[in-house]
């Protein structure tokens, strides 16, 4: 038999209903009406479609292929229905944004948790790293001196010691406004492990002023370079 046929398919939690999901993120339509409070029928669905211009594709979760609809099509459904369950959607998309504009970081935790993805997870973790090394790094530039274009400077040659580029060069390959962003798990790694072994080389050595603190930053970029070049796992 087909495997395709026998497969029990993926699925998600949305409210108090169990969704479809297809590996690359969609959802069942008929599942996502269900859950926004309306009857799951291709009759439902066709008028549903045409009223709010969405276009579902096809997925066959086993026993022959239905539509499906992305996460940003449940979106505007939910901001457009007027079912007891769209409008408790609304409720819980102000609860989310009013966490987010807090800062909330349970939010972001609720959040990776979902992801399917353990290297999503691994990446969040290094892009956190990252955030953390460069406070330090940059609150130890300012103790010992530092002032003015320092802060671009060592960004700046940070960034190209990690990747082989500038910034603006980068943005533009893979098409990221936040530098960060774009960089992956072992790049974020390596940007935190090169600020933070400067900053404490800053300490240890007491240096002072723009001059001193630029020309150890580029010894200890180039030393690390050479080091990643020899064995490329940064865990290591």
């Amino acid at each position: 038999m087909n495997n395709a046929m026998t497969r029990t398919p993926q699925s998600v939690r949305l409210g108090k209903t169990q969704v479809r999901s297809t590996p690359d993120g969609q959802i069942s339509a008929y599942d996502a009406l269900a859950a926004l409070g309306l009857e799951g029928s291709p009759e439902r669905l066709q008028e549903i479609v045409e009223q709010h211009g969405l276009e579902p594709r096809l997925h066959n979760f086993g026993k022959g292929r239905e539509p499906v609809l992305g996460y940003g099509d449940f979106v505007t459904l939910s901001f457009a229905l007027e079912t007891p369950e769209a409008r408790r959607w609304r409720g819980k998309a102000r609860d989310l944004l009013r966490r987010y504009l807090e800062g909330d970081i349970q939010l972001a935790a609720e959040v990776a948790e979902r992801s399917p993805s353990p290297e999503h997870r691994r990446w969040l973790s290094a892009r956190l790293e990252s955030v953390e090394a460069r406070k330090r790094f940059m609150s130890t530039v300012a103790r010992h001196g530092g002032e003015g274009s320092i802060y671009r400077e060592v960004s700046s040659l940070s960034n190209r010691s990690v990747l082989q580029m500038d910034s603006g060069e980068f943005r533009r390959k893979r098409r990221v406004k936040n530098t960060r962003d774009g960089m992956s798990a072992a790049e974020l790694l390596r940007l935190s492990y090169l600020e933070t072994a400067t900053a404490q080389a800053i300490e240890a050595k007491g240096v002072r002023g723009n001059e001193q603190i630029l020309r150890l930053h580029k010894q200890k970029a180039e030393v690390e370079r050479r080091l990643w070049e020899e064995e490329p796992d940064p865990a290591s």
